[in-house]
C-alpha cells in the first residue's frame, strides 16, 4: 500500500509506503520534531551523502557491522602496535600464540553458527571482509564441499600472517572443514579445505 503525503502546500508531493510513513511519523514524535522536519532532515542527509560520493545504505550497513564488532569484543587498536604485540607474542611463545588465535577463530565462527542467520558461513565471510581492514584482498570461495580462503596484505608481518592464518583455520574447523592445503608466507595466506559428510 502506498500513501501520498504533502510536506507543505508549497512543496512537491512525494509517495511512500504507508508503513514507512507511519514509522517515520512515530520517530518524529519521539524526537519532538514535526514530520516535515524529519523528512527534510533525511532528504538532506541523502543529498549530502550522494555529494560526498557515499552510499547511504552502505553507511548504515557498516554502522551495523561496527555495532556487531563492539558486541563481539572487538576494539580499535593502532595497526603498527597490533603487529608489534603479535610479533612479541609469536617470538616469545609461538605455540601458545598460535593456539590462542586458533581458538579465537573457532569462537568467532561459533557466534555465527549459534546465531539466527540463514547462512552462517556467508555472514561470517561478509563480516570478516569488513573487519579485516588491513587486508586489501580477502576472498572466501565455497564450491560444493570445498572451500578456499585467500588473504593478501603487504602490511602483514611474518608473525601476524601466521597468527591470522591460525585464526582462519580455527574458524574453518568449526564450520566443518578439514584443511587440505595451506600456503603461508609473509603477507599471503592461501588455505584450502574440504567439508566432511557428517559436518
Amino acid at each position: 500500500m502506498v500513501m501520498e503525503k504533502k510536506v507543505s502546500s508549497r512543496r512537491k508531493t512525494f509517495v511512500a509506503r504507508e508503513d514507512l510513513m507511519n514509522a517515520l511519523s512515530d520517530i518524529a514524535k519521539q524526537r519532538g520534531h514535526s514530520l516535515y522536519e524529519t523528512v527534510n532532515e533525511l532528504f538532506e542527509l541523502a543529498v549530502t551523502a550522494q555529494n560526498m560520493g557515499l552510499n547511504l545504505k552502505r553507511i548504515v550497513d557498516e554502522r551495523k557491522l561496527t555495532e556487531i564488532a563492539r558486541k563481539r569484543g572487538f576494539i580499535l587498536a593502532l595497526e603498527t602496535l597490533w603487529y608489534e604485540m603479535a610479533d612479541i607474542a609469536f617470538e616469545q611463545r609461538k605455540r601458545q600464540a598460535l593456539k590462542s588465535w586458533f581458538e579465537a577463530g573457532a569462537w568467532f565462527a561459533k557466534c555465527y553458527i549459534t546465531s539466527a542467520v540463514a547462512d552462517p558461513l556467508l555472514a561470517f565471510k561478509a563480516d570478516l571482509e569488513f573487519f579485516t581492514w588491513n587486508a586489501p584482498e580477502l576472498t572466501v570461495e565455497k564450491k560444493g564441499s570445498t572451500i578456499s580462503v585467500r588473504v593478501l596484505s603487504p602490511r602483514f608481518t611474518d608473525s601476524y600472517t601466521y597468527l591470522f592464518a591460525s585464526f582462519l583455520e580455527g574458524a574453518l574447523q568449526v564450520f566443518g572443514y578439514t584443511l587440505t592445503s595451506s600456503d603461508i608466507k609473509k603477507g599471503s595466506i592461501r588455505l584450502q579445505g574440504v567439508r566432511s559428510e557428517a559436518a
